[in-house]
């Protein structure tokens, strides 16, 4: 007996009773499965959104990457034409140069008003007139610019010297070798080539080296642009680099009881 309904429950209506609370269930879950049906369609979507966006950036990645490369092989031939250009451009300075002389320690002036009758009587002075049978022809002579320096210690300012024949600028360079020492008015006096500064300072690095041959007693000579000739045991070896000296020497001296 139901005490509630005053009536009895039968198995019909208990049935019914389950049943009813059965599709009620069913149709609870029902619902909640759309709602998760829905929910994972929206994420599989935006995965696939993802997935998408991901391929895009890979490809864009890539494409950046190769790019990337061709700047790469772009700049090192831009490197490589410059390096090229600077060398073809200081080529050309120190071939402009080359019938040039620079006279050092020449007291300031002693070349009065006229200078280039000045050179021409200095090296006559210096090397003597059985050494220069005929004139020299000095297209240009002049102190380097700027005014003299009044410390006594900077020294006097170099003098630069234009011949208007190469052979000229060899026979003075090849005197100025032969002689050792040049004095001038009790100065002694230098002569060098004229080159640029970047070729001086490459020929600047074999200073080193130089010395350890005049140790030696091994005869060398620099030759254009910047390598090194060595003359030993009646053979002539050639270095463009100070390391490959280095080593030659490193094996001379071993080598020498």
């Amino acid at each position: 007996m139901d005490s509630d309904m005053g009536q009895p429950v039968t198995n019909k209506t208990l049935v019914e009773t389950l049943q009813q609370f059965k599709n009620e269930m069913l149709s609870h879950f029902d619902a909640k499965l759309d709602t998760i049906h829905n929910s994972v369609h929206q994420m599989q979507d935006s995965l696939n959104s993802m997935k998408t966006t991901v391929g895009e950036l890979e490809g864009s990645v890539g494409s950046n990457q190769d790019e990337l490369s061709r700047l790469e092989t772009r700049i090192k031939q831009l490197e490589k034409q410059n390096c090229y250009l600077g060398e073809k451009v200081e080529d050309a300075e120190n071939r402009s140069r080359a019938s040039n002389i620079h006279l050092l320690r020449v007291p300031e002036g002693s070349e009065g008003r006229d200078m280039i009758g000045f050179v021409g009587q200095l090296f006559i002075q210096l090397f003597g007139q059985d050494k220069l049978p005929s004139p020299l022809v000095n297209e240009r002579a002049h102190r380097s610019p700027g005014t003299p320096n009044p410390n006594p210690k900077a020294g006097p300012r170099p003098i630069l010297v234009r011949f208007l024949h190469f052979q000229d600028k060899l026979n003075i360079l090849r005197l100025s070798r032969d002689k050792m020492e040049l004095l001038f008015k009790g100065n002694r006096v230098h002569i060098y080539p004229d080159f640029s500064a970047g070729l001086m300072e490459k020929r600047r690095l074999f200073t080193t080296v130089k010395k350890k041959l005049r140790d030696l007693d091994i005869e060398y000579a620099m030759q254009y642009p910047a390598t090194l000739r060595v003359h030993v045991e009646g053979k002539k070896l050639f270095f463009r680099s100070p390391d490959e000296a280095e080593i030659f020497i490193r094996d001379f001296s071993q080598q020498s009881p």
